[in-house]
């Protein structure tokens, strides 16, 4: 059982034996005897002390709290010993004699880091002057020629600034140049630091005045440059923080077909997985975020405040979000992971040889669903022939979708049509279930067959991707008559002129062995033509001209004309060039002068 002392080395609290506390109060009593009548003594015995502190540290943890002798005799070996120091005092005036004394025994290996002595804005730039042995200046410089290229030294800067650690410790400020934390290397930088300082009131020179004032400059610049980035991070923070809290809160900023809250209602499979899925979101949005306005604020004002326990605590919450937010997807997911169809067969009879197909308004179902915007639902499903809205009965939320019709070939004799109703679920039973709530009507009256705009979805029901897909089949020699309602129920039905569906309403389509055949379809390619053309009969932008005359390009050093008279190319006279004699072109003039006739005769027509 050896007796312990607790002592403060540099502000740090250690629990040391009693023969070792000895030892080190004897080596530092030593240290400080030569620096006593020394320029800047305790300036360098605060840095040695620091240095010790930081050798301890490393040489304890949780289970070995107490400082031993071998710890102590540990740090002289790497601090050098008094004795030797005393030498190398006698003889500083000779380089390598000095090196002799530094008993580290090898010099330490360069580490790249951020300086934060000689920052400006994070000392990305003066870590990688110490890091490169070179002048920060030329640093500073390159990385300001470097912003007139696509702003590269921004990017650049940020990255460096997030990957570099900080020199924080005396041993990481010396490994950034490449040197040894021992006695010597200590004293040599104290002393250097002191030089520099006479240096600067005793040259005056024009070079030195020049370097400063570059160096003043680029500092300046890189003080504004930051409090600009600062700005930019904070308008950043804000944008996004606007976002976050409409998103949030459901508040839709932008168009939108169905309220943010009532997919929020639909979709997850309970409330507290709800519940779970806006705490993740809060969680993974909100942090960073926070932390965007956090260091766009800091840099704006130039707080060098750094809580490395803000940052730790904040990354930990954000993982904590991450998880949460995969466990309540996966969740989520599960719930769509089978799909499962309910199938109804019908056959159609006393139909005869004609088959004309309606819609039915739905004023009816939006009713029942207290759905007041038919208007909007018109036009929703008119764009996008597909998608949901939401209706309201006995005060709960019921999905509202727009069913697909196709038409194919019947193998049999008799007009039959089959409804497909498909939903998803955990299970196949669970999606089978789903499929059953849905609810759609129909309804057939001698050889008129009249569906409903929209299907619903049983009130209360969960959204799992519910869909309505209707197949006419029709056979051969039968003659189908699209009414015009029915144009965006129409889903890429297959014919044998591959006409587009908007364009097969109104018409009589018979099935033949090669699929649907229009029976009165004149006009109909110079209608297709016409629809799909107009767009490029006539074009104007600011240098091309497309039109029925021709194709008109104006470049900047040439004019290209291409009609049906050929190709003419037009360049510009450069001011002082004197013309040149032309001689009458009597053909091209007269082709001229066609043209402008064929054109009067476009009038008349």
């Amino acid at each position: 059982m050896n007796k312990t002392v607790t002592i403060n080395i540099s502000g740090i609290i250690f629990h040391i034996e009693e023969d070792a506390y000895d030892s080190l109060s004897k080596y530092l009593a030593t240290i400080k005897g030569y620096f006593s009548k020394t320029d800047g003594g305790n300036e360098i015995m605060s840095d040695i002390e620091a240095r010790i502190a930081e050798l301890l540290q490393e040489r304890t943890n949780a289970v070995k709290q107490v400082v031993l002798m071998v710890d102590v005799d540990h740090v002289k070996g790497i601090m050098g010993k008094p004795e030797d120091f005393g030498d190398s005092q006698s003889k500083e005036e000779d380089k390598k004699e000095e090196e002799q004394f530094n008993t580290s025994g090898e010099k330490a290996k360069r580490r790249l880091f951020r300086n934060p002595e000689e920052k400006a804005i994070g000392g990305v730039c003066s870590g990688l002057a110490a890091y490169f042995d070179i002048d920060i200046v030329w640093v500073r410089l390159a990385m300001f020629l470097l912003i007139f290229f696509g702003g590269i030294s921004l990017w650049v800067y940020i990255i460096l600034w997030i990957i570099i650690p900080e020199a924080k410790t005396t041993a990481d400020k010396f490994a950034m140049r490449g040197e040894s934390a021992n006695i010597n290397n200590i004293v040599q930088n104290f002393k250097d630091e002191a030089q520099d300082v006479k240096n600067r009131f005793r040259n005056n020179d024009i070079g030195n005045t020049v370097r400063s004032n570059v160096s003043t400059l680029l500092n300046g610049f890189f003080n504004i440059f930051g409090r600009l980035i600062g700005l930019f991070l904070v308008f950043l923070g804000c944008a996004f923080l606007f976002a976050y809290v409409t998103s949030l809160f459901g508040i839709s900023v932008a168009d939108s077909n169905s309220d943010i809250s009532n997919w929020k209602a639909v979709i997850f499979s309970s409330s507290a997985n709800y519940a779970m899925a806006v705490l993740a979101f809060i969680i993974v949005a909100g942090v960073p975020v926070f932390m965007l306005l956090y260091s766009g604020i800091k840099l704006l004002f130039k707080i060098k405040y750094s809580n490395r326990w803000l940052n730790l605590s904040m990354g930990v919450v954000w993982t904590i979000g991450i998880i949460l937010g995969f466990c309540v997807t996966v969740t989520t997911v599960k719930q769509f992971s089978e799909e499962s169809k309910v199938k109804e067969t019908v056959e159609l009879h006393g139909v005869g040889d004609t088959l004309i197909v309606k819609l039915s308004p739905a004023m009816a179902t939006l009713k029942s669903l207290n759905f007041e915007n038919a208007d909007d639902l018109d036009t929703y499903f008119g764009r996008n022939n597909s998608g949901y809205q939401f209706g309201e009965s006995n005060k709960k939320l019921s999905i509202i979708g727009h069913a697909d019709l196709d038409v194919v070939e019947s193998t049999s004799d008799s007009i039959e049509m089959v409804i497909n109703y498909t939903a998803r679920g955990n299970t196949k039973k669970e999606a089978n279930e789903n499929a059953r709530t849905i609810k759609y009507s129909y309804t057939q009256a001698n050889n008129v067959l009249i569906f409903d705009q929209v299907f619903s979805v049983l009130e209360g029901s969960k959204f799992r991707a519910q869909e309505v897909e209707i197949k006419i089949k029709l056979p051969k020699g039968k003659v189908i008559f699209f009414d015009k309602s029915v144009k965006y129920l129409l889903n890429g039905i297959d014919n044998t002129t591959n006409t587009w569906d908007g364009h097969m309403i109104g018409r009589r389509w018979e099935m033949t062995d090669k699929g649907l055949k229009c029976i009165d379809c004149e006009g109909l390619d110079e209608l297709e033509e016409e629809e799909f053309g107009h767009h490029f009969n006539n074009i104007h932008t600011k240098n091309i001209t497309i039109n029925e005359d021709g194709i008109k390009v104006n470049g900047k050093d040439a004019e290209i004309k291409i009609d049906e008279n050929g190709i003419k190319i037009k360049t510009p006279k450069e001011p002082n060039e004197p013309k040149e004699p032309t001689e009458p072109e009597e053909p091209e003039t007269k082709g001229t002068k066609g043209t402008k006739g064929d054109k009067g005769n476009k009038g008349d027509k």
